[in-house]
């Protein structure tokens, strides 16, 4: 189930443009932006999935609290313009 979240981890970071796939994430067009619903999308995404895990008893309380930390960062990160 780890693996699962490491893979929404990465989509996250696919749409703020740390990939070679940054085309695909600039909605916005050719200014070099992120659509900011691609952020809470992916964001929402990777919160579900890390609380449905804790609570199935994958993922500790240090490890969830870990996963929503950097969720706010990739945010933070994302919604700068």
């Amino acid at each position: 189930m780890k693996k699962k979240l490491a893979g929404l981890v990465l989509c996250g970071t696919m749409l703020v443009g740390a990939s070679p796939f940054v085309g695909t994430a600039s909605a916005n067009g050719s200014n070099g932006t992120t659509d900011p619903v691609l952020c809470f999308v992916a964001a929402q995404a990777i919160i579900t999935e890390a609380l449905h895990e804790y609570r199935d008893g994958h993922l500790t309380a240090a490890e969830l609290r870990s996963i929503l930390v950097g969720t706010s960062s990739f945010l933070g990160d994302c919604l700068t313009p």
